[in-house]
């Protein structure tokens, strides 16, 4: 059961909230790529895929992950079997321009993002992220370029100067007018002194065992008939304003041209791209991979659902990354 003070008071306020979400673009369709190749569906054959790639080019392949690669740290993909569209066909995030533009879009945002961040900070590394971080160390692979704002990777042991979270991280919060960043866990704590009553209702869900399902980017859904309006937005602490939001790269927002440099330099420095977890539907992802294409450099993708450059691998393989990325390990390292 909601708590009243949480619920739109009258159809005129549900009208106009509705409204405000609604009056928005909608997000680009996914349209993957037709394969021109057998797809490969036996873990032992993606296992041998990826150590041929990785050892015919001497280390130097660039890894490129995605959402699919942190399920089993127990964050959910958008598109696989248990992903977020799959649940919500009609969820979308919330994109850059309605952040920077409305109150109360940024409310909205921030009283769902504080309900997911528990979850989401306790979210550890997987044996994926363990097994890369492994093989960058050993050198069998060059850079690692993730589209995941989770972490993760780093938390694996990952060498930052060689991995670029090419969105951005949700662990550090920033803002949008004098561009001062926090760490994430300390603005949490002034998010619960703003708004004990939303704490309060977190605590109830908690207990009750109805904690919402949280998304990829740390939000979480909730029923169309809350209110916003009275989630506080702590303000920022140089310039007082509450335009606030994750360092993350929104839907709408331009990813940093120092960012975006750093990732093409990834790409030719590599002769070969593995691609791990990831549908490569964000074409920020995707440009990257077309870019290797383009310059003759052989891709391979381990990921289990369907992606966009399907038609540009030299080869591709349908099943989850984390046995495949173990048995990798095991070979190299014993082996070498």
């Amino acid at each position: 059961m909601i708590p009243s003070k949480f619920l739109l008071n009258n159809k005129r306020q549900l009208s106009a909230s509705s409204k405000v979400w609604k009056a928005t673009i909608r997000m680009p369709e996914f349209r993957p790529s037709m394969a021109l190749i057998p797809p490969i569906f036996d873990i032992d054959k993606a296992t041998e895929s990826v150590i041929e790639l990785i050892q015919q080019h001497n280390g130097q392949v660039l890894v490129i992950t995605g959402a699919g690669i942190s399920t089993d740290s127990g964050i959910p993909d958008y598109r696989g079997e248990s992903g977020t569209y799959i649940r919500n066909p009609k969820h979308r995030p919330i994109l850059y321009h309605e952040l920077t533009s409305s109150e109360q879009f940024r409310q909205r945002y921030w009283a769902r993002g504080f309900l997911g961040w528990n979850d989401m900070v306790k979210a550890k590394p997987n044996p994926s992220h363990v097994a890369l971080s492994s093989l960058l160390e050993a050198n069998f692979i060059q850079n690692i370029i993730t589209q995941n704002v989770d972490h993760l990777h780093h938390f694996a042991g990952t060498n930052p100067n060689r991995i670029i979270e090419l969105h951005g991280t949700l662990h550090l919060v920033e803002c949008m007018v004098c561009k001062h960043s926090v760490d994430r866990t300390s603005y949490q704590h002034r998010l619960i002194a703003h708004n004990p009553s939303w704490a309060d209702y977190q605590r109830q869900l908690a207990f009750k065992g109805e904690k919402p399902m949280i998304n990829p980017d740390g939000d979480v859904d909730l029923p169309g008939n809350i209110s916003y309006e009275n989630f506080s937005i702590p303000t920022c602490t140089q310039c007082s304003s509450t335009m606030m939001k994750p360092k993350v790269i929104f839907f709408g927002e331009s990813i940093p041209k120092s960012i975006h440099q750093a990732a093409e330099s990834m790409v030719y420095q590599a002769k070969a791209v593995l691609v791990i977890g990831s549908s490569l539907a964000t074409y920020s992802s995707y440009r990257l991979v077309r870019l290797a294409k383009e310059l003759g450099k052989p891709i391979g993708l381990l990921t289990s659902g369907a992606t966009r450059a399907d038609d540009i691998s030299h080869w591709k393989a349908y099943v989850r990354c984390m046995p495949v990325l173990e048995r990798v390990v095991s070979h190299l390292l014993e082996t070498s």
